[in-house]
């Protein structure tokens, strides 16, 4: 892993921690607003200017979140010599744009998912950042949660053996989504970029030294968009003692229900079980196989941070905190990559996700609802 000089140390002015890291956001989106709230209830972080798509909406933002500084285009926020780390957390389709910009101008970035519309796209990113050695990362913040940390020791540690397969569901009722939501655009609207990936990156925690080998993927579509998504993945191992036997993922995604959000990871010897939501992780449930149908259970509950504001546009994202806390810690270290999100990370889900896409927006065989969104 590359790695830059050290972050530089604060100064102490206005009361405000020598380390304290200093996000600049773009975007005054709802998912921007979540973040801003997450940030203003972490330590050793603080947001210190906004830029939107208007000043009036970046001022009301800014009074929102009492942010010191508003600037009237996100090139000049990005050229600021007063911000540490940029959150980008505009529509996808503007993801790569800004994102490249920031790079270009050694600005460390955390982008929301999908960093890119398409693995290419990610690569490009990541090719960028190592080449300027600046900090970025996806936005994957399941992957920062002290539950997710535990599941990585307990596949680690041979507790389960090793992971057999994965299974996982996702699905929101997407019935009173307006027509002009983000949800509907033709380029990055679906479920697929939404939210597949937040399945996809189990496999590689699940089989870590192995690669994709194939994705088969089917499913329905509603105003030109994926509407529901059976995926199976299978990966080739590397380095356990099942490497001649493949590893399998498989997972659905729905716009039409609100499913339970659970997933498991069976292993040769047990299995861990994620409580839904699994996305913002609380409860693991790990069984010991005892023999056929019998088992002994371990639970491990995780519970959200404290929860200063209560009202949120989109539930658990107090737990955005611990991905602000790893962001500021790779930072303060010099680091140019997450260790729980790494740019291979995000380079292997988008390849999944390109797969699924093309088989399931394709026309061959596949089943498509034409109806008018409510």
């Amino acid at each position: 892993m590359a790695i830059v000089p050290t972050l530089r140390l604060l100064s102490t002015a206005a009361g405000r921690p020598s380390n304290s890291i200093r996000w600049g956001i773009l975007s005054a989106g709802r998912i921007s607003s979540d973040y801003v709230q997450a940030i203003r209830a972490s330590d050793g972080a603080e947001v210190t200017a906004i830029a939107a798509r208007s000043p009036d909406a970046a001022q009301i933002f800014a009074d929102k979140h009492c942010i010191p500084k508003i600037y009237s285009s996100y090139s000049e926020l990005i050229r600021s010599p007063d911000i540490d780390v940029v959150y980008i957390g505009t529509i996808a389709d503007h993801h790569v744009q800004w994102t490249k910009e920031a790079l270009l101008a050694g600005k460390p970035v955390v982008c929301e998912k999908p960093m890119a519309l398409s693995s290419v796209e990610v690569g490009e990113l990541v090719d960028l950042a190592n080449e300027r050695n600046v900090f970025l990362m996806e936005g994957m913040w399941t992957r920062c949660f002290p539950a997710m940390k535990k599941l990585r020791l307990i596949i680690s540690s041979d507790e389960i053996g090793p992971i057999v397969y994965i299974q996982g569901d996702f699905g929101y009722s997407m019935a009173n989504i307006p027509p002009n939501d983000r949800h509907w655009m033709p380029s990055s609207g679906g479920v697929t970029l939404d939210i597949g990936m937040y399945i996809a990156q189990f496999g590689s925690l699940a089989f870590p030294n192995g690669r994709v080998k194939h994705v088969h993927a089917t499913g329905n579509k509603m105003n030109g968009v994926d509407y529901s998504v059976m995926a199976s993945v299978m990966y080739q191992r590397g380095g356990d003692e099942m490497v001649d036997q493949d590893g399998m993922m498989q997972f659905v995604l729905t716009g039409a229900a609100n499913t339970e959000e659970r997933v498991v990871l069976q292993g040769t010897k047990g299995r861990v079980v994620i409580d839904g939501p699994f996305h913002i992780p609380q409860r693991l449930r790990v069984c010991h196989d005892l023999g056929r149908g019998e088992s002994n259970e371990t639970v491990y509950n995780f519970p959200l941070p404290e929860d200063p504001f209560g009202t949120w546009n989109n539930p658990g994202s107090i737990g955005f905190i611990h991905q602000i806390n790893e962001v500021g810690n790779a930072l303060r270290e010099g680091k140019t990559q997450c260790d729980c999100f790494t740019w291979s990370d995000s380079l292997e889900v988008a390849r999944i996700i390109d797969d699924v896409l093309v088989q399931v927006r394709s026309d061959k065989d596949l089943q498509s609802i034409d109806q008018e969104v409510a």
